[in-house]
């Protein structure tokens, strides 16, 4: 027999993975309790049962999705069965790759820092922390070290260009080329 606390919080994990796309797709503001129910499969009275307003919902979402985000950004920056760039450009995947072209990112954003708070600054400390880890570790470091530029420079500058990229991208394929170069520029380049 299954535990209905495991039973719970699958149920909850697949209500906040439908509500990324709803939020997406409509914003916060124009999102409704039935959108997110009718994503979920769920009813509005049911969904009410795990989150008791959409302010709630929203917060658990994001919570549940930089979790889900560092997860997947950390297990490619660990996979040994790729080059440097290829570990780091699915790492910015993981990091970056929802909302691209969804004309409601901007909205969402200051939703998050409103409702959230610093749970964004966390989260890009924690990348650039990672980010500037495996960079060291792959002797990123030493090339660039005659011209001054630290490898937490170079991950604060990947970091910045990634956000750029995201809001200005139609689409992942033109995101996953834009990043290639900007990964390509920072690993296989150091000045002479």
């Amino acid at each position: 027999m299954a535990d209905p606390t495991e039973a719970a919080t699958a149920r909850q994990t697949e209500i906040l993975d439908a509500a990324i796309g709803v939020f997406l797709r409509y914003g916060f503001r124009k999102t409704s309790m039935d959108d997110l129910a009718r994503a979920a499969g769920i009813s509005r009275q049911g969904l009410y049962l795990h989150f008791p307003t959409k302010e709630a919902l929203f917060k658990a979402m994001v919570t549940h999705t930089i979790g889900v985000m560092r997860a997947d950004a950390r297990a490619a920056f660990a996979r040994e069965d790729l080059e440097l760039e290829a570990r780091v450009l699915g790492a910015f995947e993981a990091m970056f790759s929802k909302g691209i072209g969804s004309e409601n990112l901007d909205d969402l954003i200051a939703t998050t820092s409103q409702l959230v708070g610093s749970v964004a600054c966390t989260l890009e400390d924690t990348f650039v922390a990672d980010l500037t880890r495996v960079l060291r570790a792959a002797g990123i470091a030493a090339r660039w070290k005659e011209a001054g530029i630290s490898v937490k420079d170079l991950a604060e500058h990947l970091f910045a260009t990634s956000v750029g990229i995201k809001h200005q991208a139609k689409s992942l394929d033109e995101y996953r080329e834009r990043m290639r170069v900007a990964v390509r520029l920072v690993c296989r380049s150091a000045p002479q």
